[in-house]
Order: C-alpha cells, then structure tokens, then sequence
C-alpha cells in the first residue's frame, strides 16, 4: 500500500438556509457564533472584541436574533454576535446547546435530538476561529510551557521510577463474620 505524502488539507462544512439562503460556516472550534457586519449599516462599534485563532482581533457591533432553517424540522432562534467576519459562522456554543452533531466526512449536519441530517458542503477552506478571548495573553504562554495542566488524559503519567507492591498471603483473604457490639458499646456509638 503506497503512503500518501500529501498533508491533510482543511475541509469545512456549509449549511445554507432555506429561508434567506445565507450559507454558515459549521466551526466547532469557534467558541461563539457570529454573523457578518454589513458596512451599510450604522452599528456602534462596541469594547468587546473577538479574537482570531490567529490571535488578530475582531471588532464587534452587537448583536442580532436570527432563526436559520436548516431543514431539520425544529426552530433554531439564536442571538449571533455582530462582528468583522466574510461569512456567518454557526459556533460550538449553538452546536452544543441545540445538540447537532457536524459529519464533515460525509458533508451534513446531523440533529441529534431526531436523527434527522441536513445536507451541507464540505469545501477546501483555510480560515480562522474565532475565540472569545485572546490566546496571547501571559496566562496563555504560561499554560503552553505546561500543557499537561490543561489537557485531559485517560492515565496519568509518572514522573518518578518508584513502583509500589501490596504484598499478600498466598490463600483466601482473611474474613470474620460480622457480630454484636457489647451493649455499652452499642449505646456509647447511638
């Protein structure tokens, strides 16, 4: 069998709305969703910003109800975050509450509430997450120097050469049967 030398490239879901026809970026690694600010439109620039997985900063406007339709046979209203992006963004966190499950091997979105998928595209895209704060803090290179705080492992790993035994008798353990307490015993124990 011949070994593909050809590095993965990065393949991203799109769901488009049937309603508005509004193509979303399905990201698990975004933290929160966002939809595109329209120039046109006289939204305040707000303090709270978003950052790139690259660590750039994205500027915010708000915020904005919408209610994408999928086709998945259930409402899905959520408040999007206003923001410097090219195209609207479906985050871990409408992910997570409304428990749809992204297939990007086989291109859908799947509910997993029903068990019903919507069909999406998958596409060769390279863009950056967008995170609810910034990965360059001194916080973050302090947590990168020991990145076994953070991650979670089956087993733990061992720093030292020391092996601990129990020894045992050979034969069955030791056992009593269970009896009565003395009756001053009894009373001093209630």
């Amino acid at each position: 069998m011949a070994a593909n030398n050809d590095s993965p490239r990065p393949r991203r879901l799109f769901l488009t709305d049937k309603k508005t026809k509004t193509r979303y970026l399905i990201d698990t690694g975004s933290d929160i969703s966002v939809y595109p600010h329209q120039r046109g439109r006289r939204n305040q620039k707000e303090k709270y910003e978003l950052y790139a997985a690259n660590g750039s900063a994205i500027a915010t406007y708000g915020s904005t109800n919408l209610q994408p339709d999928f086709g998945l046979r259930r409402d899905f209203p959520w408040r999007f975050i206003i923001a410097d992006v090219t195209t609207p963004i479906i985050g871990s966190d409408f992910l997570a509450y409304y428990h749809l499950l992204p297939d990007v091997r086989r291109g859908c979105l799947v509910d997993g509430q029903t068990g019903l998928r919507a069909k999406g595209r998958t596409q060769e895209q390279h863009t950056s997450s967008i995170k609810a704060i910034n990965e360059e803090s001194p916080y973050h290179h302090i947590l990168k120097e020991f990145p076994d705080i953070t991650r979670q492992s089956g087993t733990a790993k061992c720093s030292h050469n020391t092996v601990h035994y129990i020894n045992t008798t050979p034969g069955p353990p030791e056992a009593c049967r269970p009896r009565r307490l003395a009756p001053d015993k009894l009373k001093a124990a209630k």
